[in-house]
């Protein structure tokens, strides 16, 4: 896809509720198809999926890896902090024979390139204007089958149980509003079009489109109206939770402090004029300056003396109730699309329950659901210079609100979040780093039951199971690495930590360069050049480095064989005794 799709895969079998611990093995069970020395066990052949959130719930990415084929979309440089840093160039996408795991060769390249979601034999790459299918049944001649344009900006995407869900947003055209187009074969008329329950400032249409991928059909499409911004998205089996920027009137908020709070401040002459004002129909910005003008126009009836102290205490007086009222300057709105198969006529979506929260989310993984509880961790900015605080909400499956955890990590903000079953995990950060156990068990008292505070920072956490909890992130400018004891959640400990001699990791731009290999209880993870093989079975102990030309930006597995994918090349290292086996550079085929 274009540059502006986030991505996902399945889980292994030791996903916990509501979570993907691991990624997915896809396995092979014919004994004929191994090639000796694959690795099989009983006839099967295995290799890893994409490291996603949600089990069963597969993400485009640059890597796709079957037992057979992978497919490798090479991303452009790398600029560390860039959300999209590991989009992919111009330069194809190559298809690997990795029918012998020991020798891999380059089949044949797609003159274009994208993120990709595969489903059995058709490949669905995603590009910034179009969406492409191709029937790669025969790797060495894969064949275009259908294609797609697109009018709007891919926000995510998704495939489940062989339905891609494509999530796009577009700016609602004042003039022609409706309808709603935001594919090719698409069309949202105004009638059909999901506006918020009250009324708020709206510029932006959100769309969820369901389609087949081994033809491009699309099955049902639908859509929201809302506010522009930065939209962060959830998928579950059923829902597709879509989140946006909740715009408040920070006018009538003016307002409210002012009559509600002031009226031993200012004259009878300023309230009044601001209850005027207030029944104006005003832009908010213009109803603002008023209220400004009001509020000079009373200081200037002042003298001079008190025109300071009254400065000095109106100031006052307005911070420490943004203080108490800094939830009400900034808050998210959320929209719950219902996905149903259709018995026959496909599947269908529509949108359903919408609701809010204070603050904003940082990412997907700071929202879960669960035995049809929503869970969501935003951070709340301080308004009027007031500290940043980090709530955790939980919300029925109408999107009201049940129950919250509040004030987490004051004058921080949330570095990541990753729930496990019915705890959540997490990470603040401003200059240490407050690792976070939430209990969630009874979804109406959510409680925080720990914390430990540690230097740097965690910007993404995976479960290693039996109560450990792994934190990829940085200290000093220089990739971190943490395994956080939490058998005991009300006082979390920190099992062992380590700093790479390495100032990036692929990870930090996204969860899907990380990788873990359960059969020898190992993870791999990009860094700089290298590629880590950390045994995690007992503390954290390198097994081996795999070095490249360029930057790593993906590991995968095929059998016992490790893949590491950098800018030119793909390493292949026997992770039995992690003997490097070939190397195969991508401009061949």
């Amino acid at each position: 896809m274009s540059d502006d799709v986030e991505v996902q895969t399945r889980a292994g079998p030791d996903a916990e509720a509501g979570e993907t611990p691991a990624p997915a093995e896809t396995v092979v069970e014919t004994v004929a198809d191994a090639a000796p020395g694959n690795g099989a066990e009983s006839g099967e052949r295995r290799a890893s999926d994409t490291n996603v959130q949600v089990e069963g719930i597969d993400e485009p990415d640059i890597l796709k890896t079957t037992p057979q084929t992978a497919y490798y979309a090479p991303p452009g440089p790398t600029i560390h902090g860039d959300d999209h840093s590991d989009r992919p160039t111009d330069e194809g996408v190559r298809l690997v024979n990795v029918s012998d795991p020991a020798a891999p060769e380059v089949a044949s390249r797609l003159d274009v390139s994208g993120r990709l979601l595969l489903s059995g034999d058709t490949l669905v790459v995603f590009q910034r204007d179009r969406i492409l299918g191709y029937d790669v049944s025969d790797r060495a001649d894969p064949e275009r089958v259908w294609e797609t344009s697109l009018s709007d900006r891919v926000v995510t995407a998704r495939l489940h149980d062989g339905t891609v869900y494509l999530v796009t947003e577009s700016q609602v055209d004042r003039r022609e509003p409706c309808p709603v187009e935001p594919m090719e074969d698409v069309s949202v008329p105004c009638p059909e079009i999901h506006h918020p329950t009250e009324p708020a400032p709206v510029d932006t249409t959100y769309t969820v489109t369901l389609f087949d991928p081994a033809d491009g059909t699309v099955h049902d499409s639908a859509s929201f109206v809302g506010a522009g911004g930065r939209s962060v998205v959830y998928v579950s089996t059923d829902r597709v939770y879509v989140t946006y920027p909740q715009e408040v009137d920070r006018a009538d908020m003016m307002a409210r402090f002012l009559l509600d709070n002031q009226s031993d401040r200012l004259d009878a002459q300023a309230l009044d004029r601001i209850r005027e004002i207030q029944g104006y129909d005003l832009s908010p910005r213009a109803k603002r300056l008023e209220i400004q003008r009001a509020i000079e126009a009373w200081q200037a009836r002042l003298d001079e003396t008190e025109r300071e102290r009254a400065e000095r205490e109106l100031r006052e007086d307005m911070q420490a109730w943004a203080a108490d009222n800094k939830r009400e300057f900034e808050r998210t709105g959320i929209v719950a699309f219902e996905v149903r198969d259709g018995a026959g006529t496909g599947p269908s979506v529509e949108a359903g329950a919408t609701g809010s929260v204070p603050g904003q989310p940082l990412n997907q993984f700071s929202m879960s659901d669960q035995d049809g509880e929503f869970r969501i961790a935003t951070t709340v900015s301080g308004a009027m210079g007031t500290d940043s605080e980090n709530d955790l909400y939980v919300l029925d499956e109408s999107l009201s609100r049940t129950g919250a955890v509040q004030g987490m990590g004051i004058t921080e903000r949330i570095y990541s979040v990753r729930y496990v079953g019915d705890q959540a995990y997490v990470v603040t950060f401003r200059r240490i780093d407050p690792f976070h156990i939430v209990d969630l068990s009874d979804p109406q008292n959510p409680t925080l039951e720990g914390e430990l505070k540690l230097p740097g920072f965690s910007s993404y956490l995976h479960p290693l199971g039996g109560d450990r909890v792994l934190g990829i992130g940085e200290e000093d400018g220089k990739v971190k690495l943490v395994v956080f004891d939490v058998s005991n959640p009300e006082n979390p400990t920190i099992e062992t930590d380590t700093i790479l001699d390495a100032r990036w990791s692929a990870v930090a731009d996204s969860h899907h360069a990380f990788l873990m290999d359960r059969r020898h209880g190992v993870f791999f993870l990009p860094a700089g050049e290298e590629a880590y093989v950390y045994d995690y079975t007992d503390g954290l102990e390198v097994e081996t480095t795999v070095p490249t030309d360029g930057r790593v930006h993906r590991t995968a597995y095929v059998g016992d064989y490790l893949y590491v994918y950098g800018d030119e090349s793909i390493t292949v290292v026997d992770e039995r005794d992690w003997e490097r086996s070939d190397e195969v550079e991508l401009s061949e085929g």
